[in-house]
């Protein structure tokens, strides 16, 4: 009788402890669900205006430039930036006045790489990159624009055909190009 009772205690025990995990691990994701929509649900109007001159010429400080000029918000998402080459990336979703859009930045550190080297000369060469080294482009409707210096890519997706998100890439893409001037 002692040992049930024991085996009962013990597996009360474990469900009470798993049940804690539980809820932390559900708090958890639904903070960063709660922050990832804070992220997503602001409504973006980049206007570029601020100069790249007051910032540091890492990726934090090209994340906050873009941030500061209203082009994107939040936190962000790391991005396994390797697959194209790069050290560094994170991904933002914002909503501009028009529809709502994504937001890919880049740093390179090393641009030597071949990957490297051809994510940069395929973005100056025709505002998109192959990816690995299939001649299919991303999407007609990713813009992918590289800082002078070349440490720096932004992509920069949205469907919408209107006016004002082309409007709005273009002052993103010269944000970008202006950066490590």
């Amino acid at each position: 009788m002692n040992k049930i009772i024991s085996i009962i205690a013990a597996t009360s025990i474990a469900a009470v402890m798993l049940a804690g995990c539980t809820s932390d691990t559900t708090a958890a994701s639904s903070a960063a669900s709660d922050a990832s929509a804070t992220s997503s649900g602001e409504t973006m109007t980049g206007d570029g205006t601020k100069s790249p001159d007051s910032y540091s010429k890492d990726f934090d400080g090209f994340v906050q430039y873009m941030t500061d000029n209203g082009f994107i918000s939040g936190e962000g998402v790391d991005l396994t930036a390797a697959a194209i080459g790069a050290e560094t990336g994170k991904r933002f979703t914002v909503s501009s006045a028009v529809s709502k859009h994504t937001v890919e930045l880049y740093e390179y550190k090393d641009q030597t790489s071949s990957m490297a080297e051809k994510t940069i000369s395929n973005a100056r060469a025709d505002g998109s990159f192959h990816l690995f080294d299939s001649t299919e482009t991303m999407t007609k409707n990713t813009l992918a624009v590289v800082s002078e210096d070349g440490r720096f890519l932004m992509l920069y997706t949205d469907a919408s055909e209107s006016d004002g998100v082309s409007e709005q890439k273009e002052k993103a893409a010269e944000a970008v190009k202006n950066f490590s001037k």
